[in-house]
């Protein structure tokens, strides 16, 4: 009976047959016989751990290595311990002592390597992963999670080989098979990601993660009614999945069953908020609900019934500004706010409007400024606001004229411009407006028809054409240069980032580098979401380039199962370093287009 050995190896047995009070009980019993039983106080630490009280369970390791301070093992767990409550530095310095004791504990460097991704320091994070390969090729967690890093710099085919090895070694893991998913889809290889999160789910029916997942790439290929199913089957399993009612509320938004859209908004708002990958989900709540009411607001306005629409579309304001509120950078919010403004004035006001509640065209060249009093007026004319409707709202993003012929112009601008970011499917409803001093719900829009526009799953050219006809005959196509630029060359970039009031922003700056074999010019210039597919002219007013992102990723999502943005899909909201394409790399495809001679 006074065995301490023998009562802490039962509490281990009771332990992994998930008897977690039980097994407490035995490894206390084993220090009550032995205080000086450094094992049992470890064994004690896991226990504790996993029943999630981690300031015993820290307490007990810590013990443990007064008692034995050369036990890597408990340094590890105590590292595991301590990131599970946030204290990154800590379990830093508890890893590296891991190493320091033996140089050759494979899991302590890719531990250590989890918590550098946790702290962006992604470089460093792949080195220590590559070397717990490197101890133990055999060990599939390290490919797993050198796959995260990798995914989260963008680098998608070096993170796809490395989840693939770590099935390879490990085919019953479904988290790894859902994090492949999302490289996948980040690829545009949606049947391929649909495959790897079945096999998630088949391996783990329970995980709501996955079937989350799943819903976002069958929206991707238009599969509604199913991606709404297997949102459901996510909530069904996570009823506070925050993210899946968000998920389901945007889809059923799309098939304008708006009341049901925005009882999963409302939902998600009554849930705890959750950072993700883009934005907290209290923050898309409040914008997809926000929306929603906006459209219930439009079909009001259709059926003539103007009070209730303003009630509808005020209330979508309201939402909108709690969205921003919580998130100043979430900028589809920011965009969803000034258009349900403009739409405010035009319904208070009860101007003539079109079906599709535009003002009537009026003679905006009337109301420019003179080239003495606004040098640049001729390029802010030729350089057009787009304005495209997609699932969550407005996307605003720039483009300028490239060619005209009688009263029809050909727009250069991204094709995330004019694209669903979930989906990654083209707009239905694109207009665009040109620079005038009129005020915002005055200024003539024009509907826009997409001309060409590159494939959504090319990540090496981001390029799109809009048409536009019945355009006042002052709007010319800009002038462009080709050819090598140097460094330091003054420019300007013309667009309208979402973080500046006044559209038709310019930004001065200069080109920082150039390299032949790339495509890219980085523009150190004061830009942000919004610039995108805008014009970056010389000082002669000339086209030298077109902008496309800013350099870096805005966000890593927490959750390393989640999606995490790549710098091949999102732009940063803002940033003081843009990349913009070359012109001639952009006047190549025009005329691989027929657009231009």
């Amino acid at each position: 009976p006074n065995h301490a050995i023998a009562y802490s190896n039962l509490g281990t047995v009771l332990h992994q047959q998930g008897k977690l009070d039980e097994a407490i009980t035995f490894h206390r019993q084993a220090i009550r016989l032995d205080p000086n039983y450094s094992t049992a106080y470890y064994n004690l630490g896991t226990a504790l751990s996993a029943q999630g009280k981690l300031d015993e369970a820290i307490t007990s390791y810590q013990q443990a290595i007064r008692l034995n301070p050369n036990d890597a093992i408990t340094y590890n767990n105590l590292g595991n311990a301590l990131i599970d409550q946030g204290k990154l530095d800590e379990a830093i310095a508890n890893y590296q002592q891991v190493i320091r004791l033996d140089p050759n504990h494979a899991i302590a460097y890719s531990n250590l390597g989890t918590v550098l991704h946790q702290q962006g320091k992604l470089d460093e994070a792949i080195t220590f992963h590559r070397q717990a390969i490197r101890l133990d090729p055999n060990y599939s967690t390290a490919y797993y999670n050198l796959g995260t890093a990798l995914s989260a710099q963008g680098k998608l085919d070096e993170a796809i080989t490395s989840y693939q090895q770590a099935i390879r070694l490990n085919p019953n893991d479904a988290i790894t098979y859902n994090n492949l998913g999302i490289a996948l889809s980040a690829q545009g290889k949606l049947d391929e990601a649909i495959t790897s999160y079945q096999q998630a789910i088949r391996l783990n029916p329970n995980d709501a993660i996955a079937y989350n997942n799943l819903g976002a790439v069958l929206r991707q290929q238009g599969k509604l009614d199913e991606a709404i199913t297997s949102y459901q089957q996510a909530i069904r399993l996570d009823p506070n999945y925050s993210a899946a009612y968000n998920n389901l509320g945007n889809a059923l938004s799309t098939q304008g069953k708006l009341d049901e859209a925005i009882a999963n908004h409302r939902k998600a708002l009554s849930l705890p908020d959750r950072k993700g990958s883009t934005a907290s989900a209290h923050t898309l709540a409040h914008n997809g609900l926000g929306y929603a009411l906006q459209q219930q607001g439009r079909l009001l306005r259709q059926q003539g019934k103007l009070e209730a629409a303003i009630a509808k579309i005020e209330d979508a304001i309201a939402e909108y500004e709690l969205s921003i509120a919580l998130d100043n950078n979430f900028v589809t919010a920011q965009n969803n706010l000034r258009e349900a403004k403009r739409l405010a004035i035009l319904w208070s006001n009860l101007q003539p409007v079109t079906a599709s509640f535009q003002p009537i065209v009026i003679d905006d060249w009337k109301h420019l400024p003179s080239e003495e009093e606004e040098p640049l007026v001729n390029v802010l004319r030729s350089t057009a606001r787009i304005i495209a409707e997609v699932s969550e709202g407005s996307f605003i993003g720039t483009g300028w004229v490239v060619k005209r012929q009688g009263n029809t112009l050909w727009i250069v601008t991204n094709r995330h411009v004019i694209s669903d970011r979930q989906s990654k499917r083209p707009s239905d409803k694109i207009e665009v407006e040109f620079f005038s001093e009129l005020p915002d719900e005055k200024r003539p829009r024009y509907d826009a028809m997409i001309e060409e526009m590159t494939d959504a799953n090319d990540l090496k050219l981001d390029l799109a054409v809009l048409k536009v006809t019945g355009i006042p005959d002052d709007i010319q196509p800009l002038k462009f240069r080709a050819g090598r630029v140097r460094r330091n060359t003054p420019v300007r970039v013309i667009g309208h980032p979402f973080n500046v009031d006044e559209p038709w922003n310019s930004a001065s700056g200069e080109v920082t580098n150039y390299y032949q074999d790339s495509p890219m010019l980085p523009i150190d210039a004061n830009v942000a979401e919004g610039n995108s597919g805008g014009p970056v002219i010389n000082k002669q007013m000339e086209v030298i380039a077109v902008m496309v992102r800013i350099r870096n990723n805005r966000d890593l999502a927490l959750d390393l199962n989640q999606p995490s943005p790549n710098i091949s899909q999102f732009s940063e909201a803002t940033g003081g370093i843009g990349l913009a394409y070359r012109i001639d790399i952009v006047l190549d495809k025009l005329r691989q287009w027929r657009i231009l001679n």
